[in-house]
């Protein structure tokens, strides 16, 4: 009787061994630098990701000029004015509504295969500390991600977005200027529990392409990344979960993770964020995507051959129709293709405030009219609720030029080869006088900068880190008024340093490099913004403006008693973007208009002219 249990047993556990080995084999794999199915074909992955869903980006929402600075912060003003339990009722409208399976059917028009979810450790667990333990409900947004997918036959790339601790204290973490995991044990052994938890969860999901361990985590060095990596990739595979895993590059690039002696990596590939244009590269011009596919891309396919594995581009977009718009990005996702490495944009759903595709977009969708706004700090649970609801029933503008070139058997043109590259401007090549009662001043010791008039145009040479935060460096050219003014300028020219280089009109309360300001400006890809600091050493805020057309920049300033307010001139009218109350900002303020390249490494150019003061003495 013994023999013939231990014999049943024993067939038993070969039929368990023999299902997970079967289930296993469903599963995507790496295989000579392609990603294979069980049938050993090539697999092309290429989607979106569902940013703002599972984890919060105020800039998403248009919510990143009221003061808010990222999802802990949102949630918390939540949580205090109606406690725990309703607020987590409030977030439950938010997710049911931000995505549908309208979305997804969207998606899946744009010819797209992969859904890349971004998402909060919070989603599946409410407290850091040990033991550690999962929600009730730990699995309801992920598994109906997977439904959602599966039904349309899509993969999903599960995306640390947030990990315990926070990764890089960046908004898109979840908590800005949070950046604990790498000096936490404690963080660090959540992170590896949570990652063997998914794995018992979905380890035998074929819809599950792969997953991405941990968002653009450079909160901390390469050794320490490659550690973490090393430890969940360990955990996952002790499961015998076969998952593509992915290794996330540092800033610096996956260099580090050569030559691994100390644990046997099998079905990995790597991962890098891409934003030539956007965050390095150069301008948000035709010229600076031909550089990156001509130069860097090859570049990169060099050493995936030497890593001898895929690159997952996780995050990539050029935003901008005059730098190519649907058609150049058809380009990435073609040449990633051709070199079997899967790509998913960011992002499938940005909001505006005044709605449709403009000249620069983000997202696949936005929404069509202008965008309703509820201020969370003082509006109702009621008015919060359906404001949340309202997200799921909105019109959408589509990009159609970006669908269109990602479903048409169309060809995009081929690209110029490039001509050289302008070198920095380190110093303004001269100096003249300015005219009467301008002054001009570097503010918060950026490279010296410098102006020269020529005939009624001036043109500022301007260094600086950033006017942002609670600090400002740039060059600043101005009056000393005390009366009521009209200030208004045309801005010709701003030379591309970084996308974020700034020319426009500003009024500050002081010369420090902490002052209180007001500022109308537009950046080199003509999108513009109204930016403050309502008090000398607070953090900035701002809210975005129209696109305008850099053939006709039009910016102006008044002040009438204690009020400042800021325009655009646009649609041939003067729109008003912002106001500020500057009742104890002092007698005296300092108007005019400033440069800054956004890299102290080198000088912008900003060229002003039809510079109009009217005083009220």
């Amino acid at each position: 009787m013994p023999d013939i249990k231990i014999k049943t047993l024993h067939i038993f556990f070969k039929l368990i061994l023999f299902t997970v080995i079967l289930n296993a084999s469903d599963l995507l794999k790496v295989k000579n630098k392609e990603i294979l199915d069980n049938q050993n074909q090539p697999v092309f992955l290429n989607g979106c990701n569902l940013g703002n869903w599972l984890i919060l980006e105020m800039w998403m929402l248009d919510y990143a000029g009221r003061g808010i600075h990222d999802q802990k912060h949102f949630i918390e003003i939540l949580e205090n004015r109606f406690g725990l339990n309703k607020t987590n009722k409030l977030m439950e409208v938010y997710r049911n509504n931000w995505i549908t399976e309208k979305d997804i059917d969207i998606i899946k028009s744009f010819g797209m295969n992969t859904l890349r979810l971004p998402f909060d450790y919070k989603i599946l667990m409410d407290s850091d500390l040990k033991p550690f333990k999962l929600k009730k409900d730990a699995w309801k947004w992920i598994d109906y991600t997977l439904e959602l997918a599966r039904e349309r036959d899509m993969y999903v790339i599960l995306d640390m977005h947030g990990a315990p601790g926070r990764q890089s204290g960046m908004d898109h973490s979840g908590e800005v200027d949070y950046n604990k995991l790498w000096d936490s044990k404690l963080y660090q052994e959540q992170t590896v529990w949570l990652w063997r938890q998914i794995s018992e969860r979905y380890k035998n999901d074929k819809t599950i392409a792969a997953y991405d361990l941990l968002n653009e985590p450079w909160g901390s060095s390469e050794k320490n990344l490659k550690n973490i990596i090393l430890r969940i990739y360990k955990e996952i595979r002790k499961n015998n979960d076969e998952h593509i895993i992915i290794f996330p590059g540092h800033r610096s690039g996956i260099d580090f993770y050569k030559n691994i002696r100390s644990t046997k990596i099998e079905n990995i590939i790597y991962t890098m964020h891409f934003y030539p244009g956007l965050f390095g590269g150069g301008p948000p011009t035709i010229y600076t995507h031909t550089d990156f596919f001509q130069n860097t891309i090859p570049a990169w396919v060099e050493k995936m051959n030497q890593f001898n594995s895929p690159l997952l581009i996780g995050e990539f977009n050029v935003v901008f129709k005059s730098a190519g718009g649907g058609e150049m990005m058809r380009r990435y996702f073609d040449i990633y293709s051709s070199n079997h490495w899967p790509a998913t944009m960011w992002s499938y759903k940005v909001f505006k405030t005044n709605g449709g595709v403009e000249k620069s977009n983000w997202g696949m969708v936005t929404n069509k009219e202008k965008l309703n706004k509820v201020n969370i700090i003082s509006a109702t649970y009621q008015e919060i609720e359906n404001w949340f609801k309202y997200f799921g029933s909105l019109d959408y503008a589509i990009d159609e030029d970006l669908r269109f070139w990602m479903t048409t058997e169309k060809s995009p043109k081929p690209l110029d080869s490039l001509p050289p590259r302008p070198p920095k401007i380190l110093s303004p090549p001269g100096t003249s006088d300015l005219p009467a009662l301008w002054h001009s001043k570097d503010i918060g010791r950026p490279l010296k900068g410098g102006e020269i008039m020529s005939g009624d145009t001036l043109i500022l040479y301007g260094g600086g880190n950033d006017i942002w935060t609670n600090k400002d460096q740039f060059r600043f050219v101005y009056q000393k008024l005390k009366a009521d003014f009209e200030i208004s300028v045309k801005v010709n020219e701003l030379l591309y340093t970084h996308s974020y280089a700034k020319a426009g009109i500003m009024v500050r309360s002081g010369l420090k490099q902490n002052s209180a300001h007001g500022m109308i400006n537009i950046f080199p890809g003509g999108n513009t913004e109204f930016g403050f600091r309502e008090k000398s050493g607070n953090q900035m805020k701002a809210n975005s403006g129209p696109d305008l057309d850099w053939n006709n920049v039009k910016l102006k300033v008044t002040k009438k008693d204690d009020s400042l307010n800021f325009f655009v001139f646009n649609n041939d009218d003067w729109i008003k973007q912002g106001e500020l109350n500057i009742e104890n900002w002092g007698e005296t303020l300092f108007v005019g208009v400033v440069a800054l390249s956004h890299d102290d490494s080198q000088l912008t150019i900003a060229k002003y002219s039809d510079i109009f003061i009217s005083k009220n003495e």
